[in-house]
């Protein structure tokens, strides 16, 4: 999904962002680039996996 200035421009709006015309068409690009790996992982098959809050088990290291 190739993303226009003007979606950019809608973001950056919404964010409070003042962008350049330059940094406009660098974001277009950027943004777009997440978009095509997002969409690489939702066609993923995630069944069977279990949903995690993090990806490493984490304990209280002061007590037990």
């Amino acid at each position: 999904m190739k993303l226009s200035k003007d979606h950019v421009r809608h973001v950056a709006t919404l964010a409070r962002l003042e962008l350049k015309d330059e940094e406009e068409e660098r974001f277009s690009g950027q943004l777009s680039a997440i978009l095509e790996y997002i969409n690489q992982l939702s066609e993923l098959d995630t069944d069977g996996v279990a949903p995690t809050s993090r990806a490493l088990d984490v304990s209280n290291v002061f007590r037990e």
